[in-house]
């Protein structure tokens, strides 16, 4: 069994006896047994929960259509009596045409398309999904639609020499940009389903846009809270995450599900302690290197790499990189920010 999916089986047992940690466990625990892959099978821990109406009152299914590693991303459907909201366009044309297959089969149009962060990994088929359904609204924060437009980083370009013509130009992108901007506390609601938006700037992005199923108790965490997942720090401000972290755990009860832009749906709570002790131990570890001299030698970068890297041996690595070289890099930019910033 996946190791992360042992983890959030056994912290469905700590929860207790109730209904909510009995079904999920069996189901999931079930699909696994019978070899099926519930993200790309498209039956998730919210879908098994909403298709017990005599427990759960005001359920809409929630399915997740998971692109092949390297570097899976996913995308969320929430269903709805008349359509489908979207969560996340996928990176590459190719898995934008996939995702739309799926829904294809629910026979129901898409209503709404979220993107939650500026990363070319959920914006890049939105070329496809606009082709596909011409009147769904996409939603994004300000600042999401900006770091598209702009493309500082370059990362738009430099996707694009990578993958060619499976992946859009910038002005393709800029075609499709959001058309529906929200701010951090709007809620709406698209065809009886009540959504709530959460604006988190400056964690691993300029900003990561939550959103809250207040009637489901379900959150979807975007790249704030994901699960097992080797994190990519370049640009990433630790201590305003692991605050938002600790934010995050106050807010939310100790049976919110959280559905993440990488890696599987589980409890939110003991996934905000699983990143913020990832995080945590970067942050730590970088500090203690710098406490002394405001370098971190090669030594004490190797020392903190072997660490992390035994500690999460099972974690999977994103932006296309071997997990070693990944927490590298990480190391490297982190010890660059957190020197220049003291």
């Amino acid at each position: 069994m996946n190791p992360s999916l042992k983890r959030r089986y056994q912290t469905f047992l700590r929860v207790g006896t109730g209904v909510i940690s009995a079904l999920m466990f069996t189901g999931i625990a079930s699909s696994y047994a019978n070899g099926v892959n519930v993200l790309n099978e498209q039956s998730s821990i919210a879908n098994i929960y909403a298709s017990t109406p005599e427990a759960f009152d005001n359920a809409y299914p929630v399915r997740t259509y998971a692109s092949p590693d390297p570097d899976s991303v996913n995308s969320h459907f929430i269903e709805t009596p008349n359509g489908v909201v979207v969560i996340s366009a996928q990176r590459l044309f190719s898995e934008a045409d996939r995702a739309i297959a799926r829904i294809d089969r629910l026979g129901k149009p898409v209503l709404a398309i979220i993107v939650t962060v500026p990363h070319t990994d959920h914006f890049g088929g939105l070329t496809r999904w606009r082709e596909a359904f011409p009147d769904a609204g996409i939603y994004a924060a300000e600042a999401t639609v900006e770091s598209i437009r702009t493309d500082s980083g370059g990362y738009i370009a430099s996707r694009k020499e990578a993958i060619g013509d499976d992946f859009p130009s910038q002005e393709q992108v800029n075609a499709v940009l959001p058309n529906e901007i929200v701010e951090n506390g709007d809620e709406i609601t698209i065809d009886g389903l009540t959504l709530r938006f959460i604006n988190l700037p400056n964690n691993n992005s300029p900003m990561n846009t939550l959103v809250y199923l207040p009637e489901q108790d379900i959150l979807f965490s975007s790249e704030v809270v994901e699960d097992s997942i080797t994190v990519f720090l370049k640009e990433a401000d630790l201590d305003n995450w692991i605050q938002q972290l600790n934010l995050l755990e106050d807010r939310f009860t100790d049976t919110t599900i959280a559905y993440p832009a990488h890696g599987t749906p589980g409890l939110l709570q003991p996934l905000i302690a699983e990143v913020r002790t990832h995080l945590t131990l970067y942050r730590d570890g970088i500090d203690e290197a710098l406490a002394d001299d405001q370098v971190v030698d090669e030594t004490e970068a190797a020392e903190l790499l072997s660490e992390i890297e035994s500690t999460y041996p099972d974690y999977t690595a994103v932006a296309r990189l071997p997990r070693e070289q990944l927490v590298s890099l990480n190391i490297q930019w982190q010890s660059e920010k957190r020197a220049s910033a003291n």
